[in-house]
Parts: structure tokens; C-alpha cells; sequence
């Protein structure tokens, strides 16, 4: 109850806060049409689902008609959310996506992403709620930028070439509600998340991830005591056999020398 309570509230002064930049939207309405142009233009689209995507007329939430975007107002645009999962679009991400600067969501699910995600590009949107990116050949570590999103809730990130560790921030994420990035490449300790739903299956398939709710990282301990037993044996070894060469010379010593 507290967690959904804990919503409803961030969603009613995100909304306040919308009434109080409405008159300054249309000021920023250019930026948002760049980042539609800069998206078709860094993405590879073999279906053509982006071919009613055409700019140039500047009328009245005329994108708001291009296919997978979602405006604040059918006369404004002003971008709520891009949904263009599954559309089969090919290339690196499209670092553009960061001039929709108000946007709430970004569903790039199921199509041939490649490359890393731009470590700022996430920066630039404080009011995404929902980021999904799951299902795509994205590479490289989880920027570290992504805890940074206050009202973020859902963030899929499985069935990529994730590596690295997961960045301890994310454990900490006031809104996290729904998390995954199972089937992926990551290592190390998972760090401790207390909210959400956030479960096993939320890791799945990380070979050299560890941790609860995963197994315990008992190897890595393993390995450390190992080490530790090493430079141990390295350390008292010239003592040991100091000692033992004074103990053997006192030996000779107190034996009856014969006449």
C-alpha cells in the first residue's frame, strides 16, 4: 500500500509541475521535432514503419499522427511517449532520443539495437517513467547515469550483451517498481535492492552474477581467502626458515664434541 501510495503521489506532482510548465512547452516544441528527425535519421528502418514519419509541415501536433508517438495534446508537439517496439529498426542507439526532453517513455523493445548507450543521454531525461530496451544486441556497461531519473518505475533491460557490474545506484532508485536485466553478460555482487519487483528471474541467465537473490558470492570470498593464505605464506616464509636454521644451529651446538 505505502509503495502504491508513494506512485499515486509522484504522479499528482508531476502533473502539478506540468501545470505550471504548460506555458513554456510551446517555446520547446522544436526540440522535440529534432529528436524525431535525428531518431528516423540514425536508425535503420527495412519495414518502412517510419515512412509516415514527415516533417517539414510544422502545423499543429501534426508528429502526433507519425506512428508509435504519443503527445501530451493531439494539438501540441509536445512528446508523452515513443513506442516503437518490435519494428525490426536497425542501428546504434539513437542518441537524438535525448532533445524529447520531457518525455515519460521510450519503448525500443525487439528490434536490432546495437553499440552502448550514450552515458549522458539519460541525463537529459529527468521524467522518464518507463524505459524499455529489452530483447536488442545493445553492448558495453549499464550507464551509470540511470539511477539519476527520479520518477523512472520500469527499466528492461534483459536479452542484451550487457557487461560490467550493475551500478550499485540503481539499488537505491526511489520509484523502481519493475526491473530486469536477465540474460545478459554482467558480473559481480547484485546490489541490494529494497523495493519493486524485484526478483530472481530479474537476473537470469548472468553466469558470473552473484548474490541474493542469486547464489551467495562464495567464490569470490574463496578466491580472496586463497590470496590472503598466499601472501601469508609468502610473508612468514624467510621467518620460518630463519628460524629453523637458528634452531638447528643451536642443536649443533649443544652436542658433546668428541675427544
Amino acid at each position: 500500500m505505502m509503495m502504491v501510495a508513494k506512485l499515486v503521489c509522484t504522479i499528482f506532482i508531476r502533473s502539478c509541475l506540468w501545470l505550471l510548465l504548460l506555458p513554456g512547452l510551446t517555446r520547446a516544441m522544436e526540440s522535440d521535432i529534432t529528436c524525431l528527425r535525428s531518431l528516423k535519421s540514425q536508425l535503420k528502418d527495412p519495414h518502412a514503419y517510419l515512412s509516415n514519419w514527415v516533417f517539414g509541415d510544422y502545423s499543429d501536433g501534426y508528429i502526433c499522427s507519425f506512428f508509435g508517438m504519443y503527445c501530451y495534446r493531439s494539438s501540441l508537439n509536445k512528446v508523452l511517449s515513443i513506442n516503437l517496439g518490435g519494428s525490426g529498426l536497425e542501428g546504434e542507439f539513437p542518441s537524438g532520443v535525448k532533445l524529447c526532453s520531457f518525455m515519460e517513455s521510450l519503448n525500443l523493445t525487439g528490434n536490432n539495437l546495437t553499440g552502448t548507450l550514450p552515458s549522458d543521454t539519460f541525463s537529459s531525461l529527468p521524467f522518464l517513467v518507463t524505459l524499455d530496451l529489452s530483447n536488442n544486441n545493445l553492448a558495453g556497461e549499464i550507464p551509470a547515469s540511470l539511477p539519476n531519473m527520479s520518477y523512472l518505475n520500469t527499466l528492461l533491460l534483459d536479452h542484451n550483451r550487457f557487461t560490467g557490474r550493475i551500478p550499485s545506484e540503481l539499488a537505491s532508485s526511489p520509484g523502481l517498481l519493475q526491473f530486469s536485466v536477465a540474460h545478459n553478460d554482467l558480473k559481480g555482487p547484485i546490489p541490494e535492492f529494497t523495493a519493486g519487483n524485484i526478483s530472481l528471474s530479474s537476473f537470469d541467465d548472468n553466469p558470473d552474477l552473484c548474490g541474493f537473490p542469486l547464489d551467495p558470492c562464495q567464490d569470490s570470498f574463496y578466491s580472496m581467502a586463497i590470496i590472503a593464505a598466499n601472501i601469508a605464506a609468502a610473508a612468514f616464509f624467510p621467518v620460518g626458515a630463519c628460524y629453523g636454521w637458528l634452531y638447528d644451529s643451536h642443536k649443533q651446538n649443544q652436542r658433546p664434541r668428541r675427544r
